[in-house]
């Protein structure tokens, strides 16, 4: 038990000062200078990569974490010279080489921590490099079908090659979810008509091959669930091209289908997998995807259905129909299969709650308080779970049209949830049902989007981190499992807040890590604990790892100087521009800057361009013309005395210069809406170094 409290206090200490480091550079503190902010980067990644050498062999627990920190800091390095320099937010290069040393590092420590993060950034390189969040790409149709299904590829080879099931588990998902990309992209172009089959061909091949072939059931549960999505986004895109009564009825025939084939596999699976822990997970947790699958596109076709065939639109009649004709059956039902009855159940509840707001208070009290009854008097599991996401479902509309303030009906249904786990608990069952509903209302009470922060804001935290740390030192593994998901939650839920001021937000937790690591260092010399120690890696392994440590500090420096040179020696151009206000992921508010050089007509295809400015008689650069596009010159244009060439890369007639970010200090973003011009340096080869923006 000891053992236990110790490792998960050194493990939220260091989730604290990771997080706490990040929201401190997010914040752009105006009144710290380049030259510390990137000392202070690089001291960082020094100082873990340095303990967890020192911790090597020692202290197994420790010195992993370390080295996970020292891949974290990395990155953060990455984005706050990105922040410093102005260079793009979230581009897809921060990530990708923030990819390559985390990826080479996982497979010489075969980590699986940072096998994970690696498989994360890739995901997010191919992300930001589809979807840029600084500017804006026009994909033709080729062109966005062919990168999405590299993704796709890329992630399939990681499947195929890697040993390691922290690798090829998430990336198979990724491969899946890019393929799904490429059909809802393709509604845009002539994708929808064919690709659609394609996938669908796939999806078959894959169930046929880990079902009946390699018999791999992780895989096969994963296949099914992207099975049921795309089944459920191409039915819906068929209603909005044909919401005919034929259509309708062919949904509720594919739902019993789907209900059918699964109950059918569950039958014959069930045989030989229900025996072991694994056997009963997988065909819980396929039974989920059979119901909900099934339950979905049952629900839509009825409401679909009904608006066809009803002369007047009456809520509470599909109220009474879902009560009647699907949830009364399925309780009562209790010899039938267990997946059909899940099924009905999901239905009714489904199609009762898209009306709840149009009955009466007294109907749907009275209806939540029979569901209460059953939840607590039902013994079984199946029931129990479904029943509960109703009821708070149901509690939900009651409370939001009788209360005015919303963080009270979170704390509501988070105290009712919670009530029922406590029950369950005292019965000596097991629920971790209502445990996520209460994490998850009390989670959302706690962000200052509900409403004005006040000192039911503040309860709402603490409650909230009393809560998580009373879970995280469990015994169950569930309950902590759970609650390290939701910890993690609540520190990106307070990244995005705009009441608690990150850089105050960092100091606290900076605080809060530090006083973590010294009460777990105290608690572990107290009771005299003795982690295991972990073997030496062999030579060739620490050379690596020691080789691509030495790299990632010679990148930074490098970066760093180059940046500084650029800033010195480089001309400075005057440009107009137009900004817009988002944010980025890592390094906080930045201003968006189209320039008015950003669009040329005369380009088309894309590739590498030098575009010639000229200084005009108010001191402002503009387009002079295409000096050369993927390094031969551009026919007709003549370059003229005092020209500055400026390097770009084109999309169509979109070309992006990299200089269209400009990092501010947090919540300063209003202070820049006026700036309409921008001032930058350009190297002798054309490199574009973005220094300030202003209003003159």
């Amino acid at each position: 038990m000891a053992a236990r409290i110790v490792k998960t206090g050194y493990a939220l200490a260091f989730l604290c000062i990771i997080a706490g480091i990040v929201y401190f550079f997010a914040a752009n503190w105006p009144e710290m200078g380049r030259e510390a902010k990137v000392g202070i980067s690089i001291g960082m990644m020094a100082g873990f990569y340095g303990a967890s050498a020192a911790l090597a062999g020692r202290h197994r627990f420790l010195g992993r974490w370390m080295l996970i920190g020292g891949v974290l800091s990395f990155g953060i390095s990455l984005a706050l010279v990105g922040q410093i320099y102005n260079s793009h937010a979230d581009s897809y290069w921060l990530f990708l080489i923030w990819l390559a040393p985390t990826a080479l590092l996982a497979r010489l420590t075969k980590d699986p921590a940072l096998s994970v993060i690696a498989v994360v950034l890739l995901q997010l390189a191919c992300w930001f490099y589809y979807f840029p969040s600084a500017y804006h790409i026009e994909w033709t149709e080729w062109a966005s079908f062919g990168w999405l299904l590299l993704f796709a590829a890329i992630n399939g080879a990681l499947v195929r090659f890697s040993r390691s099931p922290w690798t090829a588990y998430p990336a198979y998902a990724a491969m899946h979810g890019w393929l799904l990309v490429i059909g809802i992209t393709g509604f845009s172009y002539g994708r929808d008509v064919w690709w659609p089959y394609v996938y669908a061909a796939l999806l078959v091949g894959l169930l046929y091959y880990f079902f009946s072939v390699a018999k791999q059931r992780g895989y096969g549960l994963l296949t099914s669930l992207f099975a049921g999505l795309f089944l459920f986004i191409q039915y819906h895109r068929l209603l909005v091209d044909h919401f005919e009564t034929w259509l309708l009825l062919l949904g509720l025939v594919v739902s019993t289908i789907v209900l059918y084939g699964g109950v059918v596999f569950l039958r014959r699976a069930g045989v030989f997998s229900a025996r072991t822990r694994a056997g009963k997970w997988f065909l819980a947790a396929f039974q989920a995807v059979i119901t909900l699958a099934a339950s979905s596109l049952a629900i839509s076709s009825l409401l679909g259905l009904y608006f066809l065939w009803a002369d007047t639109w009456s809520p509470y009649v599909l109220f009474f129909l879902s009560i009647f004709g699907l949830v009364l059956p399925a309780w009562l039902g209790r010899r039938w299969n267990a997946v059909v009855r899940y099924t009905l159940l999901a239905i009714g509840y489904g199609l009762g709650w898209t009306v709840t707001w149009e009955l009466s208070t007294v109907v749907l009290v009275l209806y939540i308080a029979v569901l209460a009854v059953g939840v607590i008097r039902v013994p079984e599991r199946g029931m129990q779970r479904l029943t509960t996401v109703a009821l708070t479902l149901y509690l939900y509309v009651v409370l939001d049209g009788n209360m005015e303030n919303g963080r009270v009906e979170l704390l509501l249904l988070a105290l009712w949830n919670g009530a029922l786990y406590a029950y369950s608990r005292w019965r000596g069952k097991t629920a971790a049902t209502p445990l996520v509903l209460a994490l998850s209302a009390l989670g959302i009470a706690t962000s200052v989007h509900i409403s004005e922060p006040d000192g039911l804001y503040m309860a709402s935290n603490l409650a909230m981190v009393a809560v998580l740390a009373f879970f995280l030192f469990q015994r169950r593994r569930r309950e902590r499992t759970i609650a390290w998901g939701y910890t993690v939650l609540y520190f990106v839920l307070k990244y995005y807040e705009l009441a608690w001021n990150l850089l105050h937000k960092s100091v606290s937790l900076l605080a809060a890590g530090v006083v973590l690591l010294a009460w777990a260092v105290w608690l572990e010399k107290r009771n005299r604990l003795h982690f295991p120690k972990e073997a030496a890696w062999p030579r060739n392994v620490s050379f690596g790892v020691l080789l691509i440590v030495v790299a990632q500090f010679l990148f930074t420096g490098y970066t760093v100087w180059e940046k500084e040179r650029l800033l010195r020696d480089g001309q400075v151009v005057k440009l107009a521009l137009e900004p817009v206000d988002p944010r980025s992921v890592l390094q906080g508010d930045y201003i968006r800057l189209r320039y008015d050089i950003s669009t040329i007509s005369s380009l088309d295809g894309n590739g590498k361009v030098k575009v010639a400015l000229r200084k005009g008689p108010d001191g402002v650069h503009r387009f002079a013309g295409v000096y050369a596009v993927n390094g031969e010159e551009w026919p007709g244009f003549k370059r003229q005395q005092g020209d500055i060439l400026i390097n770009g890369t084109f999309y169509s007639t979109q070309v992006v210069y990299g200089i269209e970010s400009y990092f501010v200090p947090e919540q300063s973003g209003e202070r820049w809406r006026d700036a309409r011009f921008a001032y930058v340096r350009v190297s002798r080869n054309g490199d574009a170094l973005l220094e300030k923006i202003g209003a003159e």
